[in-house]
């Protein structure tokens, strides 16, 4: 008797190890379970396939009814132009934008100059475009909503009728959005100052709408290779194109630059703790101060493309590693090893980023002088949302994906948003990318083929990440450079496709808002 209850005893203990083994097993493989299902890793898959999915035929339908809003071609009135400029200079202490090991939490230790947002608004007799250049890393969704809500009632436009376009100056202001992976690249979340930013958006729209007068237009470019290199690949191409225009008042002489350029705004590095608008701020200062006359920057197709400025000699790498560094990375380690003082640094820097802004003013000035003008253009435009590719983003492995579902728990958006215009000959395009520069040039030189002047701009509303060539979806790996495998492996969030994708996107933005021919 005494044996069998030892043994039943003896019984009843292992079953109940065996429960909490069993139990612990399934907790743990619901754990597993659920942190692949959320987190990954994930396969990859290789082709999209985009062309039979409903998204895309979604995308191509939105950008058919945005382009059924405007009015092509038929009667063109003389052309009407006026344009605004607001402050936007956040008070010491506020976040930086870029650069996420910053110090301090990115808070700036003071102001180097005074940041802006520009409005152009131009006007055919019956379609109204404005075209915006504001001294930010980006411009994202909730601005965007803000200032609709304001310009729809106060000047009748919807931002189907507003290009939105910044410098993406690294020393800029933060605080943009909130969510865990845009506090890595914002800093904290500030809704009162995305306010003040929509204020300040809002009245440059509204007095550049309300100023208008009979205008006329010139636009053209000029090759600038020496301030602009491939930062991914050695001898890869470089979108070196200046694109430049004048808007002149007819009675007054009164007038207005554009530029865009695609060099990254990274001339400053992670060091500088005071805002400023970088080398698109400098250009900027150096064309009024040269002219007297205010210059709309836009930032271009910053993908892959890093700032080359003139003045004192960039460091080069010395060990194999620091070949493969973030571009700044290099000055940064002359600091730490006592090769150069912090001050040294900070002020090499300063002295490139001016005589780049100096140099790129002479380029416009003197290339400006060539433009012929017009008085009468077609002006149309659009905006049209669309979903990418399914998400993969190889943010450890080049084999291996992050789970889709991260993005959400990341507050990371998954909608994209396509911005074009037309102003005559000149095709302005706006993608919600670090779009790449070698993808640009090759829009580019498909438009100029059509008898088009084709602008390509990055940060449309919106942010998905980078775009870089399809070509090179598969070359990631420890071997290669850091920018290489954080543009195409860590960014590039949607897959092998993207690039085909978002091709055909913009030329049947292209078809819909291009001159129909007989």
């Amino acid at each position: 008797m005494l044996l069998r209850m030892l043994h039943n005893r003896k019984a009843t203990r292992m079953m109940k190890v065996v429960k909490r083994t069993v139990l612990a097993l399934l907790v743990l493989m619901a754990a597993a379970g659920l942190f692949v299902l959320l987190v990954g890793p994930w396969p990859l898959y290789k082709d999209a396939h985009y062309k039979t999915t409903g998204y895309y035929k979604k995308a191509l339908a939105a950008i058919d009814a945005a382009a059924a809003k405007t009015k092509l071609g038929g009667d063109i009135a003389p052309l009407r132009a006026g344009w605004a400029v607001r402050e936007i200079t956040p008070k010491p202490g506020y976040p930086m934008a870029g650069y996420g090991s910053r110090a301090n939490d990115k808070k700036s230790a003071g102001v180097r100059e005074p940041l802006f947002v520009k409005a152009l608004a131009l006007n055919d007799g019956t379609d109204t475009v404005v075209l915006i250049g504001s001294d930010l890393l980006q411009t994202l969704p909730n601005l965007l909503e803000k200032v609709e809500a304001r310009v729809s009632k106060s000047v009748s436009l919807t931002n189907r009728n507003i290009m939105y376009t910044s410098s993406h100056t690294h020393c800029g202001p933060g605080g943009l959005a909130p969510g865990f992976a845009a506090k890595m690249s914002y800093g904290e979340y500030d809704a009162a100052y995305v306010q003040l930013l929509a204020d300040r958006f809002s009245e440059a729209i509204e007095e550049a709408v309300k100023t208008m007068a009979p205008a006329r237009l010139a636009h053209g470019s000029v090759d600038v290779p020496e301030y602009i290199r491939n930062r991914t690949r050695k001898g890869a191409p470089a979108d070196s194109t200046l694109n430049i225009a004048a808007v002149e008042k007819v009675d007054g002489g009164e007038r207005l630059y554009l530029a865009r350029y695609s060099a990254h705004g990274t001339a400053y590095g992670e060091e500088v703790m005071e805002l400023n608008g970088d080398h698109a701020g400098a250009f900027q200062r150096a064309v009024e101060a040269k002219s007297g006359t205010l210059l709309l920057y836009m930032g271009g197709a910053v993908g892959s493309m890093c700032p080359n400025p003139p003045g004192p000699p960039l460091p080069q790498p010395w060990t194999k590693n620091l070949e493969r560094v973030f571009e700044n990375d290099v000055e940064s380690e002359m600091v730490k090893q006592g090769k150069k003082t912090l001050q040294q640094l900070l002020d090499d820097q300063q002295a490139r980023v001016e005589a780049m802004g100096a140099a790129m003013a002479d380029k416009l000035l003197a290339s400006v002088k060539r433009l012929a003008f017009e008085d009468r253009l077609d002006i149309v435009s659009l905006d049209a949302a669309y979903a990418p590719p399914p998400a993969q983003a190889r943010l450890f492995s080049p084999n291996w994906r992050l789970s889709p579902f991260v993005f959400n728990l990341l507050g990371v958006p998954k909608i994209g948003r396509l911005q074009a215009a037309r102003i005559g000959s000149l095709f302005l395009i706006g993608m919600p990318y670090d779009f790449s520069g070698e993808t640009s040039l090759v829009w580019q030189a498909w438009a100029k083929e059509r008898g088009f002047d084709l602008w390509v701009t990055s940060f449309s509303g919106a942010y998905l990440g980078y775009l870089s060539p399809d070509k090179y979806y598969g070359e990631i790996g420890e071997s290669l450079h850091y920018n290489q495998n954080y543009e195409i492996g860590e960014m590039n969030w949607f897959g092998p496709n993207q690039e085909a994708y978002v091709t055909d996107l913009f030329q049947h933005a292209f078809a819909c808002l291009a001159p129909k021919t007989s």
